[in-house]
């Protein structure tokens, strides 16, 4: 594993730790005993459930409400039911956070996520019960609706030229992002090449170091969700313009001796998640307006699922390992018909 993957893992189970502080010790003693199994962002998203949870459990129980959160004991947690759990599923519907200047922003979750807060708590209760250290697990007793089956969210072949027109030439940028342009676009290019060629994360793509690129076997190394190390491969196009921007890399980011970043910010450090959000939504405003609000670096990887099951006749199985996805129904969600394939096949059912 690459030394700045294991510095983001050690911060953001620094942050979980800090999170799991504030929860009584038996959540300590679950995560404990998870950690060996669980990624650092899972680790981190399962102790954000749980204090929202409790706190919630704390502020709504008049029981509770005098101690502190940490002072929660088993039995109390064993006297929910579950009404209690249900109530707290509307909840998360629309609840208030309080920022660290004091104000209170309020967090709406979807329908897909109240479901993973309800997967957490139910994974939680198992872990109690099988121990004996609660009697029952108010979860089982709550019937789960079946989600609707989400947008695949793509670009079609229209879009996805006109995009890459406007990372390769700007056009459609304003004067300002013209400017930047010209020192960026072979960087851009690249990375926007990298994506519809490989179908990477964009953490993966931001956690890619020189190193972990083999131009004789056209291959990338790269650590996938959960720190499962994997190799994907580029097409030639996208090795011609990841080589041009390696060409320029140090002459136009000037980075350190100990910086092994492939891709830079203008300090010749690594570039940030963020950074490249705002540079994809940048070229999708200038492109494909009306695609402004709905495509990020995860729906270029979405593009990417969809051109390969076009391009395998639908093999879902290559895509799945195309993509990393250690379970098929993952892979499932990138699946889409479009209304030129279903007219395609509208005879196929005459004999």
């Amino acid at each position: 594993m690459s030394d700045y993957k294991k510095e983001k893992n050690y911060e953001v189970r620094q942050k979980a730790n800090e999170i799991i502080k504030t929860l009584p010790d038996y959540v300590y003693d679950y995560f404990l005993a998870r950690e060996i199994r669980l990624s650092a962002m899972s680790i981190y998203s399962y102790a954000n459930q749980l204090k929202t949870f409790f706190v919630f459990i704390h502020d709504n129980n008049p029981a509770l409400k005098s101690k502190d959160i940490r002072d929660i004991t088993l039995d109390e947690l064993d006297q929910l039911n579950d009404r209690d759990i249900v109530e707290f599923l509307h909840y998360l519907r629309n609840y208030p956070v309080k920022k660290e200047d004091g104000s209170v922003k309020f967090v709406e979750c979807s329908p897909t996520t109240i479901q993973h807060y309800t997967v957490a708590l139910n994974t939680f209760y198992k872990y109690l019960m099988v121990r004996k250290m609660v009697s029952s697990n108010p979860i089982e007793l709550i019937q789960r609706s079946k989600l609707p089956k989400k947008e695949v969210i793509y670009l079609d072949n229209d879009s996805k030229h006109q995009f890459m027109d406007s990372v390769e030439t700007g056009e459609g940028l304003s004067k300002r992002q013209a400017k930047y342009h010209e020192k960026n676009g072979p960087r851009d290019f690249a990375i926007i090449n990298v994506f519809l060629s490989t179908g990477i994360r964009v953490s993966e793509l931001v956690g890619m170091d020189v190193k972990d690129i083999n131009f004789k076997k056209h291959s990338i190394n790269v650590y996938r969700k959960g720190g499962n190390f994997d190799v994907v491969y580029f097409s030639d196009s996208a090795g011609y313009y990841l080589n041009k921007y390696l060409e320029v890399r140090e002459m136009t980011y000037h980075p350190s001796d100990k910086e092994n970043a492939v891709f830079l910010n203008r300090d010749g450090k690594r570039i940030s998640v963020r950074s490249v959000e705002l540079m994809v939504k940048k070229y999708i405003s200038a492109s494909v307006p009306s695609e402004e609000k709905r495509i990020t670096p995860h729906k270029l990887r979405s593009t990417y699922a969809e051109t390969m099951l076009k391009a395998t006749g639908g093999d879902i199985e290559k895509v799945q390992k195309l993509l990393g996805h250690a379970s098929i129904t993952s892979t499932t969600h990138y699946v889409d018909s479009t209304e030129e394939e279903k007219e395609a096949v509208r005879n196929l059912s005459d004999v």
